[in-house]
């Protein structure tokens, strides 16, 4: 299940959950984040999408994630960084020092994928021979950046890598169902499993499909006037 997207700002009053909480303090920060380079990196003017290897940017990830949920009122023990585990990847979208927005990939493995707790007969489906399938969990942008730009720009890199790293073939997210058309419209997911409710959450969800064969950057739509960025479940 995903977190909050949105591009309007916390109420005032939720001071703990303010912008500002997202910086570690001077006794926790682990060192900064090296210069940024991977293998697949996503550069533009004022972002820098990269994987988060150093406990310094999985920290900065997570810390978004919690935040998020909190003001969203999902349940957060879900929103802790994911254990060392080769098929996952998360991959965070820097401004200058700071985390505008994370996402993390997991790519089906023997141990199985998230949403099998609640689609595992829709994702057998899709588990057929030179197939593999990949999803995006943990989803979260800072509603200080918060646009549809960043968003298509966060999951177009998150399909490259996911082509690139983890040859996958398909990806499959989970989102809340009054997110759907746009996830249809500008990202072209289709529906692929009916309304569910996650327990990791505590949220409504639907699972959500599109292939990668052919996917192109061209291939995603950017829309043309601005509208306000729709929070996964």
């Amino acid at each position: 299940m995903l977190t909050a997207i949105h591009a309007g700002r916390p109420p005032a009053a939720s001071l703990a959950l303010d912008r500002p909480s997202v910086r570690l303090s001077s006794a926790t920060r682990c060192s900064r984040p090296p210069e940024r380079s991977a293998a697949y990196p996503a550069q533009r003017a004022d972002y820098a999408i990269r994987p988060a290897h150093t406990p310094y940017e999985q920290g900065m990830a997570s810390m978004l994630v919690r935040r998020m949920y909190a003001w969203r009122g999902y349940q957060t023990e879900a929103a802790g960084p994911p254990a060392e585990d080769p098929s996952r990847l998360t991959l965070t979208a820097w401004h200058d020092d700071e985390v505008a927005a994370t996402l993390t990939l997991g790519c089906d493995s023997p141990a199985g994928l998230l949403a099998d707790a609640l689609y595992s007969p829709e994702l057998s489906g899709l588990r057929r021979p030179g197939r593999r399938v990949c999803e995006v969990s943990r989803l979260a942008v800072d509603p200080e950046f918060s646009s549809p730009d960043l968003l298509i720009t966060l999951v177009q890199t998150a399909h490259r890598h996911a082509q690139q790293c983890f040859a996958a073939s398909d990806v499959v997210i989970e989102v809340n169902p009054r997110h759907v058309r746009y996830y249809q419209r500008v990202l072209g997911f289709q529906q692929l499993g009916g309304l569910r409710q996650c327990p990791r959450v505590d949220a409504p969800a639907v699972l959500l499909h599109r292939p990668l064969d052919g996917f192109s950057v061209r291939g995603m739509r950017t829309p043309t006037a601005p509208s306000r960025v729709h929070e996964p479940a």
